[in-house]
């Protein structure tokens, strides 16, 4: 009894923080970007990302919540929810998706009846789980599963959601706002974006970009008032896939990890303010000029940054916040270290000459 209290609370309570409005905004990058993930977070400012995958990777970037995904029935076993329910224990995840397009043979393929065979042992996450995640939201399989979820009453935390077919605005919160009234959970919109489905190579996107940037700005503005909406991510396009074409206008960063006027919009709206810049590690500071008189300066692209000098005694002189500049005028000549760090708690010690 007192496991399942346990387990209980450790559910509420993670329920409890997904109502954090500052949470919202999330990214999707597979596997395939797992080297840039880090870059990509640094220049779009999420606040939470999944891969479509259930693994926490080694050095995972910090500051953005990995939510992992059991994308099909190969990774529903008890091996993989004891490896995730451990993660819980670490406070590594809060959340866990379900299923991604079961009612596609392109995707993890599965009916209704097999999906709800494997539920008991979903149920044993730790953390708050969603609903399959199908192509569409209130398709056949998608009703069929959640009124077999009633009928069965099976955990279902809160629905995931795929929307590309609803190009205006207007429209599209109408959607999401049927999607509510017909379920009545909380709603993540873990894969959204404006779709032309006729374009090809030779047959341009009908929607420019400054339509589609129009469009998101209106999207966002009503999904961060609407309480139930917890959570979305924008997809962005894989421009080497040969579907490139009917989602050209909504790539939000290209391959070589530049942000399109898009994303730069999307990087704008409810920003994850801590995460670090990526091209500026701390431990690539400089500072200048070095030896100095009286000032020192440091690299404009950090700000926010403590400061301790200390003499070679290790005593300390000085301790303050800084952003671009020290000024050293009340120390003798001579040589001292100092220390630089950000709201991280992360380092970087320098030697600097005083003359």
């Amino acid at each position: 009894m007192k496991k399942i209290s346990v387990s209980f609370m450790l559910v509420c309570f993670n329920l409890f923080a997904q109502e954090n409005i500052e949470l919202k905004k999330g990214v999707a990058f597979n596997l395939q970007y797992e080297n840039s993930w880090q870059e990509r977070f640094e220049k779009l400012k999420p606040h939470w990302h999944y891969s479509w995958h259930w693994e926490y990777r080694d050095n995972y970037p910090e500051g953005v919540e990995f939510v992992p995904m059991i994308w099909g029935k190969n990774n529903a076993t008890q091996a993989t929810i004891d490896y995730l329910n451990n993660l819980v224990s670490l406070e590594k995840i809060k959340n866990v998706l379900m299923f991604n397009e079961p009612d596609l043979e392109s995707q993890s393929n599965m009916s209704v009846d097999e999906v709800v065979s494997f539920w008991p042992l979903l149920e044993t996450l730790n953390v708050p789980i969603s609903s399959p995640v199908t192509s569409a939201p209130l398709n056949n399989w998608m009703r069929d599963f959640m009124q077999a979820a009633i009928s069965e009453n099976l955990r279902v935390d809160f629905v995931a959601i795929h929307v590309y077919h609803k190009n205006n605005p207007t429209k599209f919160i109408e959607l999401i706002n049927e999607v509510y009234q017909t379920y009545g959970k909380p709603i993540w919109i873990t894969e959204f974006a404006v779709r032309d489905s006729n374009a090809t190579i030779n047959n341009p996107n009908i929607y420019t970009e400054s339509y589609v940037v129009t469009y998101m700005e209106n999207v966002l503005n009503e999904l961060h008032d609407l309480d139930y909406v917890k959570r979305y991510s924008w997809f962005d396009p894989n421009a080497n896939n040969e579907k490139y074409p009917k989602l050209q206008t909504s790539d939000i960063i290209n391959e070589n990890n530049q942000l399109t006027t898009l994303g730069e919009f999307y990087a704008s709206q409810n920003p994850n303010n801590n995460l670090s810049n990526y091209n500026q590690k701390l431990s690539e500071l400089t500072i200048y000029p070095n030896p100095t008189k009286n000032l020192i300066f440091i690299d404009k692209n950090f700000s926010d940054l403590t400061a301790c000098i200390f003499d070679l005694n290790g005593q300390i002189l000085l301790k303050k916040i800084v952003k671009s500049e020290i000024d050293l005028s009340q120390l003798k000549k001579g040589v001292y270290i100092i220390k630089l760090s950000d709201k991280k708690n992360k380092s970087v010690h320098k030697s600097i000459v005083k003359i």
